[in-house]
């Protein structure tokens, strides 16, 4: 964006695009203290194709608490040479740093790069803007992927093209590996009539690209669905162009390749139905083992819905199948947050509208913290950059937003979200929120209750051309690819694990998911997990009373072979009282301004079902929350009243027991 050029370039030039002095034969730096974790750029360009040709600005966001020092390695795609190392230090927590190709002296005009960038302190996020034509308004193209934090041996792109209605992708491969990997792309046409496999070796953090005008073995004229296979994790961003010499409106989105998911269910957060001219297409593909047909759900974007369901054909293993909702009649125009049951599945949402592209990408996981590094409000003027935020519920009653002003780091707005319906998505326009100011860039961390979100950012400008871009929320770095652990491995009652295993038979049958803990034991439904392509299979496991604090230990077994991941959960870090448990009234006290979910369990160990009564709410200004239901008639006994109540990413519960009648 060029605002966001002028703008960062006004706040920092001078740290930003210091020369760094480069020896005949460079080598990474080294910085002080431990690595924390990596982030991948697999595809950085400076002036590629000209003066106002592919540029890809990058931002850097420190999402720990403590400051941090970044050694960023720039790697030559001609001959994988080490070209620079630009090196920062005392990154602030919630802060950012900002690198402009265009504008760094020490890359090559017209170059080609991957970005290994090393965090030594904290955590750290990145996001890039792809960029041309930029100094013509009419003719500008935007796209937007996220860096990688982490890759798989198997990733899958669920839309490629060669020529097809104008349209053409090209993928970059880079090795997230720490030894040369052999990657295998095998091509399936939509249309069943061809299936092709293209190789690739690529060194360590080094990227290789793969652009099907090249490839004599594609034919022209068709779409393809692609999965990569490796020896060594590795991470995939794919731009899909309709900008040939003489297309009148040209455009082009980008979208993050998918690591084999191993969740039955998956989520894309904003789709549009003729929205503003734009409708999205979506491309479903099969990341599993096993033939398998989708069922998917399109919930519109408001307070109360009824979902419209889609079931598509059976696909085989790696297959895609292409669905615009702009043919079935039954789905309203409007904006929805999707889901693809069934699976595994990987999907692509392609928003396309008369000037305009953008893409992202679906998620298989239930994250309780999102980070969206770049978001914006008319930055540059009325008509310049302003990204509107889309929230989906993978399975929380709530979600917490959180702006941070990207020049200070100050906490400028916080907002709750309650959801009332499974998939359920909220739009939040930063032109809508009061308290935000115009020509002003943000940081926004989203957190949620227990069962997760999704989100993505679109970034829009309206002085014309194709000024639309997607990028997704970015969840907290993972571990180690191939080294079991549960993230966090250390937390308080109320946090979400995820815990990762890794080697077992792809596509294999779960025979049980237990967790032992100092109060007993509990087993987990496994037909909600599958185990990915890659041999992954991650389990999110949510805790919420005392009986779960200590050392935990997770097990999980696939026929014959089992793994065991540790973890440990300390005491919750704020209350939750229940003040009134009587039949038909429940009240509790807790931090102000939270949200807080109940439940009623009946004598009979059954729910009851009063969506209205026991709907989510925010405690007042004291802390206090109150419902009141409506009773179930012929109860008799003894019951259970639960409070869980969320803040940050944390969500305790606390119960008490009530007599009925």
């Amino acid at each position: 964006m060029r605002s966001i050029l002028a703008l960062a370039c006004s706040l920092a030039c001078a740290l930003l695009f210091i020369p760094l002095g480069l020896t005949a034969t460079p080598h990474p730096a080294a910085a002080a203290g431990p690595l924390t974790n990596t982030v991948y750029l697999p595809n950085i360009t400076k002036m590629l194709g000209g003066g106002d040709g592919w540029q890809t600005p990058f931002i850097v966001q420190n999402v720990g608490s403590v400051a941090t020092d970044l050694t960023m390695d720039f790697f030559s795609f001609a001959d994988g040479s080490l070209v620079k190392t630009r090196s920062v230090t005392g990154l602030a927590p919630g802060t950012s740093v900002f690198h402009d190709p265009n504008s760094d002296p020490g890359l090559g005009t017209t170059g080609q790069f991957s970005v290994v960038v090393k965090s030594f302190g904290a955590p750290v996020v990145s996001v890039v803007n792809e960029h041309q034509n930029v100094t013509n308004s009419a003719r500008q193209e935007a796209l937007s992927y996220l860096g990688l934090t982490s890759g798989s041996t198997r990733v899958f792109l669920p839309y490629a093209a060669k020529n097809a209605a104008g349209w053409l992708t090209t993928f970059i491969i880079q090795n997230l590996g720490g030894a040369p990997t052999n990657v295998t792309a095998q091509f399936k046409s939509l249309d069943g009539t061809q299936t092709v496999s293209v190789p690739r070796t690529i060194a360590p953090g080094r990227s290789q690209f793969i652009d099907p005008t090249v490839e004599p073995s594609l034919m022209a004229g068709l779409e393809y669905s692609v999965n990569l296979t490796a020896d060594q994790p590795i991470g995939v961003v794919a731009n899909a162009h309709n900008d040939a010499p003489g297309t009148p409106a040209p455009k082009g989105f980008s979208y993050n390749g998918i690591p084999a998911p191993s969740w039955a269910t998956s989520f894309m957060p904003y789709v549009q139905k003729n929205v503003n001219g734009a409708t999205t297409r979506l491309i479903i593909q099969n990341a599993g083992t096993t033939t398998r047909s989708p069922t998917v759900r399109f919930r519109l974007a408001a307070q109360f819905a009824t979902p419209i369901i889609v079931n598509g054909p059976d696909l085989a293993p790696g297959a895609s199948w292409s669905y615009d909702p702009a043919s079935n009649g039954a789905i309203a125009d409007g904006e929805y947050g999707v889901t693809f049951a069934g699976g595994p599945w990987a999907a692509v949402a392609a928003s396309l509208g008369p000037t305009t592209a953008a893409g992202s990408s679906s998620t298989a996981l239930q994250v309780t913290t999102l980070y969206f590094p770049n978001v914006t409000r008319t930055l540059g003027g009325a008509n310049g950059w302003t990204t509107p935020l889309a929230i989906q519920t993978t399975g929380a009653d709530s979600a917490t937003l959180k702006w941070y002003r990207f020049s200070d780091g100050a906490l400028v707005f916080s907002q709750v979200l309650i959801f009332n319906d499974f998939g359920q998505t909220f739009r939040i326009d930063p032109r809508q929120i009061p308290d935000l100011t115009d020509n002003t860039q943000y940081a926004v961390v989203a957190t949620s209750g227990s069962g997760g979100m999704a989100g993505l950012v679109t970034e829009l400008n309206f002085s014309g051309g194709d000024g639309a871009m997607n990028y997704e929320g970015v969840p907290p770095p993972p571990g180690v690819f191939g080294v079991p652990s549960c993230g966090p491995s250390q937390a308080p009652l109320g946090t979400t694990f995820q815990c990762v295993f890794y080697g077992f038979p792809p596509g294999g049958t779960i025979a049980s998911i237990s967790v032992m803990r100092p109060g007993g034991s509990s087993t987990l439904d496994t037909t909600l997990f599958r185990i990915g392509a890659d041999g992954t299979l991650v389990v999110p496991y949510a805790t919420f009373f005392a009986s779960q604090v200590g050392l935990l230990t997770m097990t999980a077994t696939v026929g014959t072979q089992a793994q065991t991941i540790q973890f440990t959960v300390t005491p919750q870090s704020f209350p939750i009282t229940i003040t009134e448990s009587k039949w038909r009234s429940l009240a509790a006290n807790t931090r102000p301004g939270i949200a807080c979910s109940a439940a009623v369990v009946l004598p009979n160990g059954q729910l009851l079902s009063d969506n209205a009564g026991l709907s989510p709410r925010v405690t007042n200004a004291q802390g206090n929350v109150q419902w009141i239901y409506t009773k179930q008639a012929n109860t008799t006994g003894t019951g259970t009243h639960v409070v869980e109540c969320t803040s940050g990413a944390e969500s305790p519960a606390a119960s008490a027991s009530f007599t009925a009648p």
